[in-house]
């Protein structure tokens, strides 16, 4: 079994947001019936994180054992959209005590100045933030009027001159693609330029909004103007990759994610990949919780996961900004690059990644399988 894991990434009511992104990937999966259902296109549900609440009996149990079998240093929190749950800040204030890194994933909408302020002042919290374009056409795929996208990128802007460390998330589809050079070029004019990563669309509907063969020059042109744009880019070979999934039409390269973080959900279940929510390996708040987590790393399912080339369609299809944590693991990216990234950059993040890939080169990790 796996005794230490980088991070946890937590999915709190992941089928209530006050977006409703066409390509969204909860909207897709078939993990749970409430995913079959398709409630996130629904109007979003508001809950609270309190005292007695049923947030506030369930998230502390869930972060807690995942960090007592694991030792887990950073926790990711997202969604659907957090900032709907009243008191969520309560939550990740808790939880910023408890871990070296406190990533929160937010579309931006909802986030005041007084959440930023306080987020702030905890010192070791990354934003996380979805954007697809600063202009409504590269970013419609998200909302669906001019009017709200505005409202959106108010907030954002907000975000990005707030001082906290952020990464933008633009996912790369036939409407961005076409804006992201000019979006990369706005993000770098910035006073504190965030990390940008664009990743393609992903998910059993994504052929619906994927980008076009003919787009694949627009991303041609970020890495002609690497230098140019730097400052806001993740490290240059992260296009190698890139480019190689839009040429090749799929993934074909390794992915060792599974290794290092788990992905939990605020109803207790735990799955093995926090980009492919596959097969549910037990529940956190039941009395076997602790067999649920002896399986980590042992199940059949990590075989395929960490195979030297992707098995399962659902990871041929797949490719995200946790991928630079595999390139680091080929020797793809020095371990200077990847902790370019403020997610990765706190000196216990940077040392445990760093001792993490030693075992695993040494096959002494703890995976039993795929390594």
């Amino acid at each position: 079994m796996i005794d230490t894991l980088l991070g946890n990434d937590l999915v709190i009511n992941e089928d209530s947001c006050n977006l409703s992104c066409t390509y969204c990937l909860t909207g897709q999966s078939n993990l749970k019936q409430s995913h079959h259902a398709q409630l996130i296109f629904g109007p979003p549900t508001r809950d609270r994180y309190a005292e007695g609440s049923l947030l506030g009996r369930r998230l502390p149990l869930i972060a807690g054992r995942i960090d007592d079998t694991f030792r887990a240093p950073m926790l990711k929190v997202t969604g659907g959209e957090i900032f709907l749950v009243a008191g969520i800040m309560d939550y990740l204030r808790e939880q910023a005590a408890q871990h070296e890194v406190l990533i929160v994933q937010t579309n931006g909408v909802l986030v005041r100045e007084e959440h930023l302020e306080e987020l702030r002042g905890w010192k070791n919290v990354v934003l996380q933030v979805s954007l697809d374009s600063h202009l409504f056409s590269g970013n419609s795929h998200r909302v669906q009027t001019e009017s709200l996208h505005g409202k959106v990128l108010r907030r954002i802007e907000t975000i990005l001159d707030s001082g906290l460390p952020v990464e933008i998330y633009g996912v790369l589809n036939d409407r961005s693609a076409p804006e992201a050079p000019a979006f990369a070029r706005w993000l770098a004019d910035r006073e504190r330029p965030p990390t940008f990563f664009p990743f393609p669309v992903r998910g059993p509907d994504s052929e619906r909004f994927a980008m076009r063969p003919d787009q694949i020059v627009h991303i041609e042109e970020l890495v002609d103007r690497y230098e140019e744009l730097a400052a806001v880019l993740p490290p240059r070979p992260y296009f190698d990759r890139l480019l190689s999934f839009l040429r090749e039409g799929e993934r074909t390269f390794r992915c060792h994610l599974p290794r290092l973080v788990i992905s939990t959900f605020s109803d207790g279940m735990v799955t093995p990949c926090p980009n492919i929510w596959f097969s549910n390996m037990g529940n956190l708040l039941e009395d076997d919780h602790a067999e649920s987590l002896r399986r980590v790393g042992e199940t059949g399912l990590y075989t395929a996961l960490l195979a030297e080339r992707p098995r399962l369609n659902a990871c041929k299809g797949c490719f995200t900004p946790w991928d630079t944590l595999s390139m680091y693991f080929e020797d793809e990216i020095t371990l200077d690059e990847l902790c370019q990234a403020p997610t990765y950059a706190p000196p216990v993040i940077r040392e445990l990644i760093a001792e993490r890939k030693r075992l695993y080169k040494e096959g002494r990790d703890g995976v039993s399988c795929g390594g």
